[in-house]
């Protein structure tokens, strides 16, 4: 009964010792009264009366100090056992999603291996552009972000998979047992749909995409460390490819990686020991037919590969961060060779997307033009644009900058280029660069010269200048000059030049040829004369 109503274990003591305490008088007194001995307290007043009531309170006191001191034990015991459950589950799991971390990851593949040779399947993926949003919407974007996929992975994986974030935006999906290659590209079919949707955030919504990299080990017999290295090599193979998308991983994407970290550890010291030059392609106006100015070429001579093609070593220099430092060394070289040439050429440098989000790339561009001497205008950045610079207030911040010193401003790529002749363009552009080859990649033969016109129409209606690039041979020539662009740039005018030829070019054209065999002895000037 004391246990239904009073549950506290030390109270119930205390009142039982008292209970006793108190019937011991009553006892007493019925005693002696029935004895017929006084008033019945006789009994009472002895040292055996006294004893007999205080004894049962002593022993109540005491019973009830030892169960506070067990109550106060066990509360002790259970809150060090939540706080030790607390830290394990800190140590086990995300803080900002709830998923389980790399440590988690060991130790159920640990375990996993352990249990027999059943083969696992690792699915390492991240976002392709979560330091973008991070940079440029904020941390809190970037969070919601990362908890809403993770929302995503766990309705979608079920009870089958289990989900790690490995931290910043790379997130494992694991599973063991026997899947056939089928079911795995099915079920990363499925995942990119249901997961990779927009995030809802501050009253707007956030694009998100990435890539999968799959890994798959040999009957159990692979440790966790090789899964992730095989996973991330085959999710850089995906990144490569358009859009979200998945690679599985093959045994020729570990000898490109060895060879791709074997460049870039070259490609580091190339600075330094003077493996990269810069080559100028001539820029013609094609009205006058005299010469613009040039367009810089990076060239890297490796030593034991010799040139390494550009679309080769860009990419990986991009990929690194190490255009950076080479687009530094490549803006001081370029305009200390352009201080010997004519003070009306232009230099077109081209500039990745990547440069013109570092904070300080605008007074990094003045300070090297204020040290060259070289006037501001003459400098064109020929960006190589992607869809999401003009969401980038560091990137839109630097063209500003630059603008506002008078360097000019281009962009390249036939999409980019015709949405550079579209007034809702993010960021101000000069002028656009044209490759013919892509026009006629997309109209044909037969409607090149239509698509080309109806471009430069709509140029010369905005009031923006073109430079028609790709121009290689005389048929080329004759279908840019009869369209009339600004200026033509291309293999025609022979071969790219050193910085030395660059200089003598603008002063005289005379005996640079074109690539034609039929005409290597033929004076460019004079096939401009001759073609237009």
């Amino acid at each position: 009964m004391l246990n239904s109503y009073l549950p506290n274990t030390v109270k119930r003591y205390a009142i039982a010792g008292l209970a006793i305490a108190a019937t011991t008088p009553l006892a007493a007194f019925a005693g002696d009264f029935l004895a017929g001995r006084g008033g019945g307290f006789e009994t009472m007043a002895t040292p055996f009366g006294l004893a007999a009531i205080a004894a049962p309170i002593a022993v109540a006191g005491l019973v009830a100090g030892l169960e506070r001191r067990h109550h106060r034990l066990a509360r002790l015991f259970k809150s060090e056992q939540d706080k030790t459950k607390q830290l394990r589950k800190a140590a086990y799991h995300d803080a900002l999603t709830g998923l389980r971390n790399r440590r988690a990851l060991s130790e159920d593949v640990d375990r996993m291996l352990a249990g027999g040779p059943a083969p696992l399947t690792l699915l390492l993926f991240d976002l392709d552009r979560f330091k973008f949003i991070n940079d440029t919407m904020g941390h809190a974007a970037g969070d919601a972000v990362l908890k809403g996929l993770a929302e995503r992975l766990k309705q979608h994986c079920g009870a089958d998979r289990l989900i790690y974030r490995l931290g910043g935006d790379e997130f494992v999906v694991l599973s063991r047992g026997s899947s056939s290659r089928e079911e795995t590209a099915q079920f990363c079919d499925d995942l990119i749909g249901l997961v990779f949707r927009p995030v809802s955030h501050g009253g707007g919504a956030i694009d998100t995409s990435g890539s999968i990299g799959i890994a798959v080990s040999d009957d159990g017999g692979t440790t966790l460390s090789e899964l992730l290295k095989r996973a991330d090599l085959a999710l850089y193979r995906a990144k490569s490819k358009p859009g979200a998308s998945y690679s599985f991983f093959t045994e020729d994407m570990d000898s490109d990686y060895r060879l791709r970290r074997q460049l870039e550890a070259t490609m580091r010291d190339g600075i330094a020991s003077g493996a990269f030059a810069v080559d100028y392609l001539p820029v013609v106006r094609a009205a006058t037919l005299t010469p613009s100015g040039f367009k810089a070429m990076l060239r890297w001579n490796h030593p034991d590969h010799g040139n390494v093609a550009h679309d080769v070593f860009m990419p990986m220099a991009e990929g690194s961060g190490l255009i950076v430092l080479i687009g530094r060394w490549m803006l001081g070289q370029v305009l200390m060779d352009a201080s010997s040439w004519q003070e009306q050429a232009e230099i077109t440098l081209p500039v990745s997307a990547i440069q013109l989000q570092d904070p300080g790339y605008a007074a990094m561009v003045l300070e090297v033009l204020s040290q060259s001497g070289i006037a501001a205008q003459r400098l064109i950045l020929d960006i190589r644009s992607n869809s999401t610079l003009g969401e980038c207030p560091v990137a839109l911040s630097n063209l500003e900058a630059l603008r506002a010193a008078r360097v000019q401003i281009a962009v390249s790529e036939l999409a980019a280029s015709v949405a550079g002749l579209s007034m809702a363009r993010p960021y101000p552009v000069d002028r656009v660069r044209l490759d013919l080859g892509r026009i006629k990649a997309i109209g044909g033969e037969k409607r090149t010269a239509q698509m080309l016109n109806l471009f430069l129409q709509l140029a010369a209606t905005m009031g923006t200048p073109v430079t028609l690039t790709g121009i290689d041979t005389e048929d080329d020539l004759k279908t840019a000059c009869a369209a009339e662009p600004t200026e033509v740039q291309g293999g025609f005018a022979g071969l790219p030049l050193s910085a030395e030829q660059a200089r003598q070019f603008f002063t005289s054209m005379d005996g640079l040829t074109r690539f034609s065999p039929d005409n290597r002895n033929t004076p460019a000037r004079g096939l401009l004369r001759e073609a237009c």
